[in-house]
This record gives structure tokens, sequence and C-alpha cells, in this order.
């Protein structure tokens, strides 16, 4: 269960991707992967280390959603989970742009973070909620066409993407639903 260089087969045998919907506040939240120890261990491979593998899973497991999707995805607009300025320093990319983009699929970076934030994996939902608040902010002169889809590559909490809905709906945005890679469940 060791992470390498490459991701080991029993983890590649634990991500097989599904349909699991849940609702963070009525927003429908369509994911692909329980969120677990492996999960966690290839989404910080992913995000932390760059690992070309990891990366294609949580590619391969967010084109599963959108391949079962109902309804025409060219009418849509993603809307990735921004990263903070720090974690892009460090990390050499916006995780959630990055996968936009090996996606392929129309997306739209007009979050970002408008003040600084606590790393979110060692907070408990509370804690989320309130480091979350107020933290995201939207570019100005957006122009946004089709439904708003939020992407995130896991719903731990629901407090990112309650951030962002927020936020989205403070500039007059109205999201539709989102989609994330992993989904703990029940949400905690």
């Amino acid at each position: 269960m060791q992470l390498g260089p490459t991701i080991c087969s029993q983890c590649r045998l634990s991500w097989h991707p599904h349909i699991y919907r849940t609702h963070v506040d009525n927003l429908l939240v369509t994911s692909s992967i329980l969120y677990s120890p492996i999960a966690a261990r290839i989404l910080v491979a992913a995000k932390e280390s760059n690992q070309r593998s990891a990366d294609i899973l949580i590619i391969d497991a967010i084109t599963h959603i959108l391949e079962n999707f109902k309804g025409d995805t060219a009418n849509l607009t993603f809307i990735p989970m921004p990263s903070s300025r720090n974690a892009m320093r460090k990390r050499g990319r916006n995780f959630m742009e990055f996968v936009c983009e090996e996606l392929s699929i129309s997306y739209s970076n007009i979050l970002f973070h408008q003040r600084r934030v606590q790393d979110q994996s060692g907070l408990n939902a509370q804690e989320r909620r309130l480091n979350l608040v107020g933290a995201f902010a939207l570019e100005k002169s957006v122009r946004i066409y089709g439904d708003i889809v939020l992407i995130d590559d896991v719903v731990t909490t629901g407090s990112t993407l309650r951030e962002a809905r927020r936020a989205l709906s403070a500039g007059g945005l109205q999201v539709s639903a989102a989609i994330t890679a992993c989904v703990a469940q029940p949400l905690r």
C-alpha cells in the first residue's frame, strides 16, 4: 500500500469508479470514488508530489462521471476549486485547473482566494467551515455561458463547495451541481 514512483496494483484495484450521489445543502454532488485511506494517499500523491500515475487515476474518476452525465456536457461551464497562492507556489500548478485542462472540458477559473486559509486536512467539520467563510471571491467582469458545475478532487464536509457556491451566488451566478473524484460517506 505504499505509494512510490507509481501506484501499486493493490491501490489501483481499490480505485474502481462508480457513481455516488450526495448533497451539500441542496446542491447535488456526483462523485466516483469513496474516500478511503488509499484514496487519500492517491490524492496527496497527485496534489503534493505531481505524481503522473495518481493524476491519471483522478482524471479517470472524473471522466467516469462525465461519461455517465445525464445531459450535454458541452452546455456546462466547470468552475475548478482554486488553489491558494501558497499551494500553487509549492506544487507548481493549480491542481483542479490542471485536471480540467487534461479533461479538455470548458472551464472558467474565476474563483480565487481573497484571504489566507489554513490547510483543511487537519481540521474538523466546524473548523473547516469557519476556515473557509468568506475565503473565495469572484473575478470581475465574468461571463459564463451554460450551467455552472463546480469541480473538485474530494468532498469531505462540503465546506469548500459551500464557500464556492456562496461566492458565485454573491456575483449573481447560479450553481447547478458539483462533481468530485472522491466522496466521504457520510459527509463528515
